[in-house]
């Protein structure tokens, strides 16, 4: 059922106000009203209840229209509120000055077939506007939020000049897609070496940076106690299952992670992937070298596997040898001439191009490749690319 439109009437004739009363429900408009003809029964009109429309003549006594108008929009209340000047002739500098204030509607006693359709429009952009307002704080309060997480999810990645003291010769190119990412860097070192990992959770947003969130923190309990990769994804699988099952359903949500441990003053590197590999290229070499990872995600608690097994591959390293990380979402960019993928064909192609830079320009490098890519278009996943060349000594 369509509510009644509660209208105030601003009108000193009796008779004025009861011909316009009888054509509106003439015209089957369903209304209440008041009707009040002096400043202060106004102002009290005012105070007392919210209207849907102000319909309000110009001569008065006392005061006129463009006084009630613009004592309607001095109150927070009822500035908003639709008002419709109905009057007989009045000289063209006082509608002009009606304009000027910001009155919505002006019609002539003597043209009240108008007035329906003026209070049809009024009404609807009276709602439309309320609803645009809405939105406004909705969206407000959600950038706010996401500002917030960004925040929070900055505190909680690791400083990226600690992959600085862990291999000097390095580079982090990470770029979220939204304001806060599904892929996130861990690397952490102490006395016995360290560890360095890139993952790719589900989504991208605010969903995949909550899962991020949850991989950090449980990335940081396994490191103060399990150093091999292999183990470090079996127990973070196990954790996350289990966070993901706390009610009676599958979760779709997970990760795809690359893990490598380096010792201190080791030559050797250990590395364990779920769904993500690790690329080698040694020093003086035209191929990349592959390592793939388990073909099986973390978390996903309707996977098939409950609780696989992530092979750890030992690598050994020499002097020049540099290696990579990645998600998918460098290769899976749009872009081009042909708006095409970049594919994994051509990301190894580019890394095989710029051996001869050092890690920070092959940083930059990357970055500027993938603006060029895209051009106009739109960057359609999170992007996170480590690369580390093997010095004398990684970490110390």
């Amino acid at each position: 059922m369509i509510a009644a439109l509660n209208i105030l009437l601003l009108e000193d004739s009796e008779i004025d106000a009861d011909i316009l009363i009888m054509f509106l429900n003439r015209q089957k408009i369903k209304f209440v009203h008041t009707r009040v003809w002096t400043r202060e029964q106004f102002i009290g009109a005012l105070e007392l209840s919210s209207y849907d429309i102000i319909i309000a003549d110009h001569s008065l006594p006392q005061f006129t229209g463009m006084d009630a108008f613009r004592i309607m929009k001095s109150k927070e209340k009822t500035q908003g509120t639709p008002f419709i000047l109905l009057t007989g002739t009045v000289p063209e500098h006082i509608l002009i000055q009606y304009a000027k204030e910001g009155v919505d509607e002006y019609i002539l006693k003597d043209n009240l077939l108008r007035l329906p359709s003026a209070i049809d429009h009024l009404i609807t952009k009276k709602k439309i506007e309320l609803l645009l307002k809405k939105l406004e704080t909705a969206h407000r309060e959600i950038q706010d939020s996401i500002a917030c997480a960004k925040r929070i999810q900055n505190s909680i990645l690791p400083d990226k000049e600690l992959l600085k003291e862990i291999a000097s010769e390095s580079f982090i190119l990470f770029k979220p897609k939204d304001k806060v990412s599904g892929d996130f860097y861990f690397f952490r070192k102490d006395e016995s070496g360290s560890l360095i990992t890139v993952a790719d959770c589900t989504g991208h947003g605010v969903p995949g940076a909550m899962m991020s969130m949850v991989g950090i923190e449980k990335l940081n309990n396994l490191f103060r106690k399990i150093r091999n990769p292999s183990e470090i994804l079996k127990k973070l699988n196990k954790s996350l299952r289990t966070a993901l099952s706390a009610g009676d359903f599958e979760s779709s949500e997970g990760m795809d992670i690359a893990v490598c441990q380096i010792e201190n003053d080791s030559n050797t590197l250990k590395f364990s992937g779920a769904n993500r590999p690790l690329w080698i290229i040694r020093k003086g070499q035209t191929e990349v070298e592959e390592i793939e990872g388990t073909k099986s995600a973390i978390g996903y608690n309707f996977a098939n596997i409950e609780n696989p097994e992530y092979e750890c591959h030992e690598i050994k390293l020499n002097e020049g040898d540099t290696f990579y990380i990645f998600s998918d979402g460098f290769a899976d960019q749009f872009g081009g001439e042909k708006n095409k993928k970049i594919t994994t064909k051509k990301f190894k192609q580019q890394l095989l191009s710029i051996q001869d830079k050092t890690m920070l320009e092959q940083g930059n490098y990357l970055n500027d490749f993938l603006e060029n890519w895209m051009g106009a278009e739109e960057q359609i996943d999170d992007i996170l690319v480590i690369g580390i060349r093997k010095e004398k000594s990684l970490s110390v």
